[in-house]
């Protein structure tokens, strides 16, 4: 089994995974992560903060020499060059470990995803197909329209409050998400399909053909490969 908080590229249909908490008897349909444009967006800014930490002080070094006529040793911009680069060094791994080990699952039997907030530390999610009210695909912010990437979102029964309630102000205030995608509506269908499936086919789940992303190469060859899989 391959470490699911390690592997770049996952592939259908994906029984190669497991991930912690997995039930013997749970199937994972799919498994993905934030798109990789993202993954780049924060190097870049990594990037972008180490060129001008050691912009700041060599300007600052130059203006002090030119107005001032201090003299600044020159060990100061070596110094700082090498400053800059370990800071771009371990930003550019923080943002890789964080987006690499930042995890959405769908399985046979829930919406899970693992965040890691640091590269050590994470918090878990999930939510039982059974407490799924409906599910949702949109755009928001600028990033998304920039990158051509959407979000996922399921809603849930449970309330804000953790008590049943008919308070409109109050229920259906719990969603799961899955942030920065390429293919948000797709997802959305196949998810309905899936609970369609939890709802009236119990029987068949635990055949149920996992989600086929665009990206894994012809649907029809795929399916073609797995005859033993119910949709």
């Amino acid at each position: 089994m391959s470490d699911i908080f390690s592997t770049t590229e996952f592939k259908y249909p994906y029984t190669d995974y497991r991930f912690p908490g997995q039930s013997n008897d749970e199937i994972i349909l799919f498994v993905g992560r934030e798109n990789s444009t993202i993954l780049w967006w924060h190097r870049s800014l990594v990037i972008l903060v180490s060129a001008l930490l050691f912009s700041t002080v060599a300007w600052v070094s130059g203006s002090l020499q030119k107005n001032f006529g201090i003299k600044i040793p020159a060990i100061i911009p070596t110094v700082t060059f090498f400053i800059a680069i370990c800071v771009a060094g371990f930003g550019w791994w923080w943002a890789s470990a964080l987006w690499k080990k930042s995890i959405g699952v769908i399985t046979n039997r829930r919406l899970t995803k693992f965040i890691f907030t640091t590269p050590f530390n994470r918090h878990n999610f999930s939510l039982p197909l059974d407490m799924v009210v409906d599910t949702g695909a949109y755009r928001k912010g600028f990033k998304q329209a920039i990158f051509q990437l959407e979000t996922f979102t399921a809603r849930s029964s449970a309330s804000s409050s953790g008590v049943a309630t008919d308070n409109p102000n109050r229920v259906n205030k719990k969603y799961f998400y899955l942030e920065n995608i390429k293919m948000a509506e797709d997802l959305q269908h196949y998810v309905n399909k899936l609970l369609y499936a939890f709802r009236h086919h119990q029987e068949h789940l635990a055949t149920f053909r996992p989600f086929i992303p665009k990206k894994s190469g012809n649907r029809e060859e795929l399916i073609d490969k797995h005859p033993d899989y119910w949709s």
